[in-house]
Formats: structure tokens, sequence, C-alpha cells
């Protein structure tokens, strides 16, 4: 699989938070985009075949993460940081949950997710899937990097490794890419956590 990059993307969020002179008293280790992203808003079905909307995670510290389990390099590499990410919260880690929603929905189903997410973290991790034009609808909502495969060419899905970061009102505020460090990530989502609870 190849990593669709995201780089672009990122450079055009910063120079947009550097010409809007939004700045903050403390700077964040990841990229802050607060007022560059809509609030959180989805209607999905979750890995236990039930539907979920953005208020049914209320409360919670979000880390969203576009993927699939049939992804052999770039999604098993960024769930178990997640994961490890989470788990460096200590008790903050009940406050928090990572959402892995599905590139793949036609064969990425709720059993399946399901299985993916468990083997990560059982405890945190929720698997999120829909239709089509569900997916296509979050992703473009978020100005996510993604390719879908082909129907004309076979291969995998390109995607990039963004995380992107919601507070416990849904609110997007940051967003996170496989350069920020665990320990940076985990002092980011500490430190919103403080602010929520």
């Amino acid at each position: 699989m190849r990593l669709f990059p995201l780089h672009r993307y990122v450079l055009s969020l910063t120079l947009a938070i550097a010409i809007s002179g939004c700045t903050s008293g403390q700077s964040w280790h990841a990229e802050e985009v607060t007022g560059h992203l809509p609030d959180l808003s989805f209607s999905l079905i979750s890995d236990r075949g039930i539907p979920v909307t953005a208020k049914t995670y209320e409360g919670y510290l979000l880390l969203m993460y576009f993927g699939f389990t049939h992804c052999n390099a770039e999604c098993p590499v960024s769930m178990a940081r997640l994961a490890h990410v989470v788990r460096l919260l200590g008790n903050d880690a009940e406050h928090t949950r990572i959402l892995f929603v599905t590139l793949d929905p036609q064969r990425d189903t709720p059993q399946a997710l399901h299985r993916y997410v468990a083997q990560f973290d059982p405890e945190h991790a929720v698997g999120l899937t829909g239709t089509i034009a569900d997916i296509e609808r979050l992703t473009k909502q978020y100005r996510a990097a993604y390719r879908p495969r082909s129907k004309i060419e076979a291969g995998d899905i390109e995607h990039g490794d963004a995380v992107y970061i919601f507070d416990a009102s849904g609110q997007a505020r940051l967003l996170a890419t496989s350069s920020d460090s665990d320990d940076n990530l985990a002092k980011d989502l500490h430190r919103l956590l403080t602010a929520s609870l």
C-alpha cells in the first residue's frame, strides 16, 4: 500500500491558521485546527452492529482515524500507536475513545471491524462503518486524504495517517500525524481532558 501524502493538506491548514492570526497562550504539539474543521457529525454503524452518531460519544475525547481492516501497512501501525497513546493517559483513558472509520465498507462488516479493533484496544477502540455514501461524506467533511480502490484496476485503498482529535463536546481541536511522538500526543490529550473534565 502506498501512503497518500498529507503534506499539502497540513501545510494549507498551517497557513490558514497563521493568516487568521489564531494564536493561543500555549502551543500544542499536534496541529491545532480549532475553528478550521467542523464539529463532529456522523450517522454510522458501530462494530457491535448498532446505529451510532456523534452524540453517542459525547463526553469522550475522540481520536478519529480512517483506515480499513485489510490494510497491511499503515493501519496496524497507526492503531497500535493510538492504543499506546491511550495507555499513556492512565486513568484518563476511560474518558477517551478511538474511532476507527473504515474506508472499505463493502468488505468491513461490523463483525470484521469488531475483531480488528479488539486486537489493539478492546476497551477504548470502536469500529465504524456505513454506506459508501456515508463514508465519502465523512471523508469530505474532514478533508481526509483518501483515494478509493479503483473499479477498473485492482489495488489497495490509498489514504493518509491523520488522526482527527475532538474534545468532549465534539469540537475539532487537533490534527496529529505519524510525525507527532506518542509522548507529545499524550500530553496534548491530557491537556484537552483537563480542560473538559
